[in-house]
């Protein structure tokens, strides 16, 4: 994810999706955009690239 100065986030991608995940994708994506971050002055110049990482592997 990408967020701007005004904590909105501006692009979602996702990097791998298998088994599950592929069904999720489009979902996933849907929620990356709902996500809330803190306004921060110090990202006009560079915005935040934001990672993570879901697993549903079993345990």
């Amino acid at each position: 994810m990408k967020v701007n100065a005004q904590g909105k986030v501006t692009e979602v991608s996702v990097v791998t999706a298998e088994g599950v995940g592929l069904k999720l994708r489009d979902r996933a994506i849907a929620a990356g955009y709902l996500s809330l971050f803190f306004p921060d002055k110090q990202r006009e110049s560079k915005p935040l690239v934001w990672r993570r990482e879901l697993s549903f592997a079993p345990d």
